[in-house]
């Protein structure tokens, strides 16, 4: 996904024959766009194709799942954490906001990862807002941290095991790539020096997947596939993620949310001025604690709480992390809040002027914006404060 990285044991050249134990290995391609942009070449000793059985599975609350039919047009408060914790990394997702380009989910395991996982429809990107662990993925071991995202490529088979069998998870799933924004790539794929992070900042898998029976167990060796809002079941004899070596630019990456390098200026930027990450259709954005605008003329000075706007062509969500956020009230950690298109925002009463002056901001919150609308789930219905779209005509106290 960021440089070119390689593993374990591979032949001199694509395409050609290579051995171990005078065995012939399979080579096996991970392209994205066809055969047109970035991919990774896998050298598995038995081939991935090898499965004795298929079946499916149906896994309410993550897929397959609908919006529900009857949905105002207002803004919303998703009250996450509220959601009882419950299941594994797959079984205990439970999926939001969904548009055509993006899902959002929450997640709150009990236990360590169980399933392994393949998403056919899209890049995942995970947040660690609790905990850290371990993502188990056919390119190797991951380990992550508290605060950390999690870039799983498009049809990667992994599994995640939170520390200490439990965590708090926000993830995104698109229906394309979630990737660096193009704009802070140079003509050679490198990270430009004015980008807000740099290819340091990224962490990725150091040593191959090795088969441990006490982890692993006895086959059959299911992997859950993900594809047009369904889910197979694919069963193999043998464990099917034990290669000799991969090399690319397709591979699960780490990057935590205090290592991104904010912006800041004499006046208000606009929030595209956080982005981190970016897909069809939608970009992530990371909000870390920061020097505020400093403008000062005259009578005039900055005002540092964001500007009201009517957000026409986007949909807004912030996933509040930590700190104390500028220019909101009544919104506690874990809280997702969401500004459609087509109706104006801001900030809540007293927020506007109590932020003239200050000098630095400590919040900390991921905001996703999206060129299509939202629509909520019945999971989200069910975690909502209904009388937020209110919140506006209160007076602070």
């Amino acid at each position: 996904m960021i440089h070119y990285h390689r593993l374990g044991n591979i032949p001199p050249k694509h395409h050609v024959t290579h051995h171990e134990d005078e065995k012939l290995l399979m080579e096996q391609c991970m392209t994205r766009a066809g055969f047109d942009a970035t991919y990774s070449i896998l050298y598995y000793r038995i081939p991935p194709t090898d499965e004795c059985r298929v079946g499916t599975m149906d896994l309410p609350g993550f897929c397959p799942v609908q919006p529900i039919a009857d949905q105002a047009l207002h803004r919303r408060h998703i009250r996450t954490q509220d959601a009882k914790p419950g299941g594994d990394f797959l079984t205990g997702r439970k999926t939001l906001l969904i548009n055509d380009d993006i899902r959002v989910s929450i997640c709150k395991p009990n236990k360590r990862g169980e399933h392994w996982f393949s998403n056919a429809e899209g890049d995942e990107c995970w947040f660690a807002y609790q905990g850290g662990g371990v993502v188990e993925t056919v390119f190797g071991p991951l380990p992550f941290k508290k605060h950390d995202y999690i870039i799983i490529p498009k049809a990667t088979p992994y599994r995640l095991h939170p520390e200490g069998n439990k965590g708090t998870f926000l993830a995104f799933e698109s229906t394309s790539y979630i990737d660096v924004p193009k704009q802070f790539r140079n003509d050679s794929g490198q990270v430009t020096m004015d980008a807000p992070f740099c290819h340091r900042d990224f962490r990725y898998p150091q040593e191959l997947l090795k088969f441990d029976k006490n982890a692993h167990g006895e086959g059959p060796y299911p992997l859950v596939v993900k594809f047009d809002n369904r889910l197979s079941v694919h069963e193999y004899k043998h464990f099917p993620w034990d290669l000799a070596g991969w090399d690319g630019f397709s591979y699960p990456v780490a990057f935590n949310i205090h290592d991104y390098q904010p912006r800041t200026g004499a006046i208000h930027l606009p929030p595209t001025a956080h982005m981190n990450f970016a897909g069809r259709g939608f970009i992530i954005c990371s909000f870390v604690p920061r020097k505020v605008d400093y403008y000062h003329k005259g009578d005039h000075r900055a005002i540092p709480c964001p500007y009201g706007h009517a957000s026409v062509d986007c949909d807004e969500i912030l996933y509040y992390v930590d700190g104390n956020f500028t220019s909101r009230k009544g919104i506690d950690f874990e809280s997702i809040s969401l500004h459609p298109m087509g109706v104006p925002h801001g900030p809540h009463p007293g927020k506007y002027e109590a932020s003239i002056g200050t000098d630095r901001t400590n919040e900390l919150a991921v905001m996703c914006d999206t060129f299509k609308p939202l629509k909520l789930t019945n999971a989200a219905v069910d975690l909502e404060d209904k009388d937020y779209n209110f919140t506006w005509i209160e007076k602070e106290a």
